[in-house]
């Protein structure tokens, strides 16, 4: 039973587990994509892949690959509203914001010299799923703080820009997290094996 984020299973999930099944098609796989945060040990979940910056946990984690979040918009966006050369610029812009409500948000970065910083935006859009901010803003309707195994792509084709790229979003483990058993099923420990290598 594994557990992932809907954006990162949708888009990297569904071919690893189609692998992964292809090298143990004994083994049966209930693979749930959701954005809530669950109690793994209470939901009986084998491996959950978590992204974040972990905090004490009584799970196991292993990290699988990095992921920053950056700030996009579309080059039409950009044409009409111009590009944010400093952080406080932001303000003035369409906040496309990950979260549940469109009442005042702030975007929290780090500057240079380390120091965190936090600013009110005007949020135009919120919710609570990355693929729906990504379709915003590819369809020129704000700037987003998204992470780059959901937009790298669309930067890479031009699709989406990334701006204020000396300013930092963070960056994130992506994470395999399992409970600390005193023997590790030999399930669990060939999916996390298999992930950690193709990630």
């Amino acid at each position: 039973k594994i557990n992932a984020p809907m954006s990162f299973g949708m888009l990297y999930l569904g071919d690893a587990v189609a692998a992964f099944m292809a090298d143990y098609p004994d083994l049966k796989i209930e693979l749930m994509l959701t954005d809530r945060f669950i109690d793994p040990v209470e939901e009986g979940v084998d491996v959950t892949i978590r992204i974040a910056d972990l905090a004490d946990s009584s799970l196991i984690a292993r990290k699988l690959a990095s992921t920053r979040r950056v700030l996009v918009a579309s080059p039409a966006y950009v044409a009409t509203f111009g590009s944010p050369t400093k952080p406080d610029d932001l303000a003035d812009h369409r906040w496309l914001a990950y979260g549940a409500t469109t009442t005042l948000q702030r975007w929290t970065f780090t500057r240079d010299d380390g120091a965190t910083t936090s600013i009110a935006l005007k949020t135009a859009l919120c919710s609570n799923n990355g693929n729906v901010l990504r379709a915003a803003a590819l369809a020129g309707r704000g700037i987003a703080e998204l992470p780059t195994f959901l937009v790298g792509c669309d930067i890479a084709e031009g699709r989406l820009q990334v701006l204020l790229p000396d300013v930092s979003g963070g960056v994130f483990g992506i994470y395999a997290l399992y409970t600390p058993n005193r023997y590790l099923a030999a399930k669990t420990r060939v999916l996390i094996d298999f992930l950690a290598a193709r990630f």
